[in-house]
């Protein structure tokens, strides 16, 4: 019985053994099982979060990209619009250079021939005065021509006061009679000619007011072959035997009124009250208009 039981002992631990091996087989298979779920699982779950990183990526790629879309479109219209308004400013600025230039152009056109009309007039002009100064200085020449000692010249009125009267070539008491005389001797001149024009005349008559000669006043001399305007300079008190101030001689164009003074006396003095002017206009009269 003993070995048989040997035997079966054997078996036994034989078969225990086997069974202990299955069960650690299946153990292990188990536990290969599980450590593959897991690392399925692990496997899933990674997956799942690439999927869903890779999801969101390209979510938020397509948002980016429609927000880049977006951007680009309304910076491109942007661009649109200010290029056009760009091209519409350009083009106004060009219109609005086309009608400076024309009216500048126009402006020049109109100065041009504004500055050949005023040129083309102040040659008419000037030759029309150099033909007036040819016709006044031939009636000039014939009307002094004319003129003798005692001769009528013309007349004499001085502005603010009442002289007034005829003028004649000459200061003997025959002119005086008359008027006021231009003194005919001394180097003095006829009016309007370079030198002195001395004229004189009765205090109690024709000059009896030249005491009321303001300076600035215009003393006026007409003649026949001009008008002639001296304007008052200076007044003053001389002596007869005051040559030096009858500017005798002189070269200057210039007038002297004189008269006895004090004013109104009716004698013999040897005072005189002298009024001093320069010319300043003259206008010389040709045939047409001299003044008979």
């Amino acid at each position: 019985m003993e070995p048989q039981s040997v035997v079966q002992k054997t078996i036994f631990l034989q078969k225990s053994r086997t069974m202990y091996e299955q069960c650690n087989s299946t153990t292990n298979n188990m536990k290969r099982k599980s450590k593959i779920n897991l690392q399925y699982k692990a496997l899933e779950t990674i997956l799942k979060c690439v999927s869903a990183i890779v999801l969101c990526s390209f979510i938020g790629w397509f948002i980016v990209d429609d927000a880049n879309n977006k951007v680009m479109y309304a910076t491109h219209e942007a661009k649109k619009i200010a290029l056009q308004a760009s091209w519409d400013k350009a083009v106004e600025d060009g219109k609005a250079a086309v009608e400076a230039q024309r009216a500048e152009e126009e402006r020049l056109a109109a100065e041009d021939a504004a500055r050949k009309a005023a040129e083309e007039a102040e040659a008419k002009r000037l030759q029309e005065e150099q033909a007036a100064k040819e016709r006044a200085a031939q009636a000039d020449g014939v009307a002094k021509e004319n003129v003798v000692y005692g001769s009528k010249l013309g007349h004499v009125s001085v502005d603010g006061t009442n002289v007034s009267c005829s003028l004649y070539w000459g200061d003997s008491n025959t002119q005086f009679r008359y008027g006021a005389g231009c003194h005919a001797e001394d180097g003095c001149v006829l009016p309007g000619d370079n030198g002195t024009v001395f004229i004189g005349g009765h205090t109690g008559t024709v000059f009896s007011d030249l005491g009321s000669c303001q300076i600035g006043s215009l003393i006026h001399l007409t003649t026949s072959w001009g008008s002639f305007d001296y304007q008052i300079t200076d007044m003053q008190v001389i002596n007869e035997t005051d040559i030096d101030k009858c500017r005798f001689g002189a070269i200057e164009p210039s007038c002297i009124l004189y008269t006895c003074y004090p004013f109104g006396i009716l004698v013999h003095t040897t005072q005189r009250y002298a009024v001093y002017a320069d010319l300043v206009s003259s206008t010389l009269y040709d045939a047409s208009n001299s003044i008979a």
